[in-house]
């Protein structure tokens, strides 16, 4: 008996919902039969297989001799391919049906409206290709160079890849739904609205379709007033806009932090009244500097929650502010002119050493001033501010700075010195410092630092 004809069968009996029963009564033979073809205990007649074919669509030679799965499978797999080639062009159908239907403005709006979108995917897809490469790349930063180019590469053209087919996606996904989709729908509303101008004649609905697509072919505008044509730039606008005052948003809050140190400042200012002049044009200087930062705050502020500025005011009490923060500045002036400018204060420097093992290759980047010295270490002396410390750093190179970890201090120190009508540089950086060691140790540290520089 034949085993794959009792197969087959048995598949296409259960895949058609038939019971044993139900299928030998449409076949008109007796319920066991057909337990015995599925059984291969029997074999039908002629007849029989021929009744079976066509019932289930099937030619003899796949019922009785092929695998009935494998053959589903395969017509599946064509109808699917042949489907997805009909959908593919009946969309480029479609497209140039589209096109050949609209007027020569809708036409050009439209092109306009792709060539957007298109640029913002392309400006969407160059920054997620970059920061995903940048992420990769100091994800992997830990491997060899050669290993790391290839992998970045490598993810970096997947990304590309992936960004070019998401673009495709989302730029036809868009195109069918504002154009194709609309098309469709205004192309079945002109003719049902036609057809009931062609009731009383004697056509059919075929002559009728054909009648009206000729007749409406060169009229159809995409948008009428009711879906006005503007609602997609409207929209592109107003998400433009959005970003905008995001960005604003952010301007504002640092323009509020900035206000709050100028008000800092002002409480501050009252600390070297002694200046005169000098403290008078700071207060100024610092209230018109307030002042326009309150009106570029309110501007930014009356956009973002769409208010109207009252312009006239602004306008005035930024050029009112403008001339305060002129007067301010040109009293700074005046008063700095009775200042004593020095570069350092030798009241506020104490003087300190500190020895450093001399090694074949170590030099020292600081600009220092060297002596010789018959001791066999590098001894290295300096002035520091009274209210820092040293720190080095000491490796191939020496190098020595101050850090100062009392800036209340320093703050205090420096209020003082304006108050007596001085301005000191450079109160919290190294002075004078001296390297003592031998002749033969300072020539080493000079070529030490020379052919460091120089590689």
């Amino acid at each position: 008996m034949n085993n794959q004809f009792s197969e087959n069968l048995k598949k296409v009996r259960k895949d058609n919902n038939l019971s044993q029963e139900q299928l030998a009564d449409e076949l008109g033979v007796s319920r066991q039969a057909i337990s015995k073809w599925e059984s291969s205990t029997a074999y039908p007649e002629m007849d029989k297989i021929i009744a079976l074919c066509d019932k289930f669509d099937l030619n003899i030679d796949d019922l009785l001799h092929k695998d009935i799965k494998e053959i589903k499978g395969e017509e599946e797999s064509k109808k699917k391919l042949n489907k997805s080639i009909d959908d593919f062009l009946k969309f480029i159908t479609d497209i140039i049906n589209l096109f050949s239907n609209m007027n020569f403005k809708s036409k050009i709006k439209c092109l306009i409206e792709q060539s957007i979108i298109i640029l913002i995917l392309i400006i969407i897809s160059a920054i997620i290709v970059e920061a995903g490469y940048t992420i990769c790349f100091n994800l992997v930063g830990f491997l060899p160079n050669k290993i790391r180019y290839i992998i970045n590469n490598f993810l970096n053209s997947v990304l590309i890849l992936f960004c070019i087919i998401s673009s495709i996606i989302i730029l036809t996904h868009i195109f069918k739904i504002r154009y194709l989709d609309y098309y469709d729908k205004l192309k079945k509303t002109i003719i049902n609205e036609e057809k009931n101008n062609y009731d009383n004649e004697k056509l059919d609905d075929k002559q009728k379709n054909k009648i009206l697509f000729r007749k409406n072919e060169s009229k159809i505008i995409i948008r009428d007033p009711k879906h006005s044509e503007y609602r997609f730039f409207n929209s592109l606008f107003k998400f433009i806009i959005g970003i905008i005052k995001f960005f604003a948003l952010c301007l504002a809050l640092f323009i509020s932090f900035i206000l709050m140190l100028l008000f800092l400042s002002l409480i501050i200012s009252f600390l070297v009244y002694k200046t005169g002049i000098f403290f008078i044009g700071l207060m100024l200087s610092i209230i018109a500097l307030i002042i326009m930062s309150t009106i570029i705050l309110l501007v930014i502020l009356n956009f973002i929650f769409t208010r109207k500025n009252e312009k006239k005011k602004l306008i005035w009490s930024f050029i009112l502010s403008l001339a305060i923060l002129g007067s301010g500045l040109g009293l700074i002036f005046i008063g700095t002119l009775n200042f004593e400018i020095l570069d350092y204060d030798n009241t506020m420097l104490k003087k300190e050493e500190i020895e450093f093992e001399m090694q074949d290759n170590i030099f020292i980047s600081n600009n220092v001033e060297y002596v010789e010295s018959d001791i066999n270490n590098i001894k290295l002396e300096y002035k520091i501010n009274k209210f820092c410390k040293l720190e080095k750093y000491n490796h191939d190179d020496i190098h020595i700075w101050a850090r100062c970890s009392n800036p209340i201090k320093l703050t205090n120190e420096f209020i003082k010195n304006l108050n007596n009508k001085k301005i000191i540089f450079n109160n919290n950086s190294l002075q004078d410092i001296v390297v003592y060691a031998s002749k033969e140790n300072i020539n080493k540290l000079k070529n030490n630092k020379k052919n460091y520089f120089n590689n």
